[in-house]
């Protein structure tokens, strides 16, 4: 009975021994898969526990937004007055256009902008008489991209214009030759011709305030055929952004 006993222990640890390497094997994958699970529900769990404390809400934002724009628009203000302090308003002028895109409201903007305009458009005063018998002829002035200029004209002249005319009308094609459909006939108009080349003539009347979208020599002449016989001078005022030029009407 004891020798009996004894040998079925034995096997029973055998058997046990054999058995347990074959389960901790299958059991395994599980276990492992169990345990990353664990550990990535605890990360999310800190990391929404984290956002929930630090992470900042949309009111929270648009104040920040607000602190940075007020910050950004102090520094262009005092940018823009160290600008006219130093008598550079194109300068200060050019610093004002960025606060008004960011803040188009701010109070005093609109009218700072207005004053340091009309001062630039004050500026290199000059008055000149132009003959309108000479037609484009020589140049009034010179002109910068971007940069505006006044011109005002007074006065009025005499036309002596005899030719055929179909049921069609004057012609208006060509600049040199016609009078354009741009402006009314008789009207004063200009063009600014850039290296040799005109531009698109524009109706001057009798003024207006222009920038120019190149730069080059103002030309003046009446909007009437080059066969018109024309008589008389207009006066005329520039200032602004002009340069003279050494021939002038």
């Amino acid at each position: 009975m004891t020798t009996s006993t004894t040998t079925t222990s034995k096997n029973s640890k055998q058997q046990f021994s054999v058995t347990c390497p074959k389960l901790v094997t299958v059991l395994a994958p599980a276990i492992i898969a169990i345990a990353v699970l664990v550990a990535s529900l605890t990360v999310l769990a800190q990391g929404s526990r984290s956002k929930d404390k630090g992470a900042p809400n949309s009111q929270q934002l648009e104040i920040r937004v607000a602190k940075a724009e007020e910050s950004l628009l102090k520094e262009y203000m005092e940018v823009a007055r160290e600008y006219l302090s130093n008598g550079e308003k194109e300068e200060a002028l050019t610093v004002l256009k960025r606060i008004e895109r960011i803040n188009p409201k701010m109070e005093g903007l609109k009218q700072e902008m207005d004053r340091i305009g009309e001062e630039l458009m004050q500026e290199n005063d000059v008055m000149l008489e132009f003959d309108v018998s000479k037609g484009w002829g020589n140049p009034i002035c010179e002109v910068t991209e971007g940069k505006a200029f006044r011109l005002t004209a007074t006065g009025e002249y005499k036309m002596n214009y005899s030719t055929t005319i179909p049921l069609t009308g004057l012609p208006t094609k060509d600049p040199a030759q016609d009078h354009v459909a741009v402006g009314p006939f008789g009207a004063l108009i200009a063009v600014v011709v850039t290296d040799g080349k005109p531009g698109e003539p524009f109706v001057v009347n009798g003024g207006l305030e222009h920038m120019p979208q190149k730069s080059g020599q103002i030309h003046l002449r009446v909007n009437v055929p080059a066969a018109a016989k024309c008589t008389g001078e207009i006066k005329l005022q520039l200032s602004g952004a002009i340069t003279s030029v050494t021939k002038k009407r």
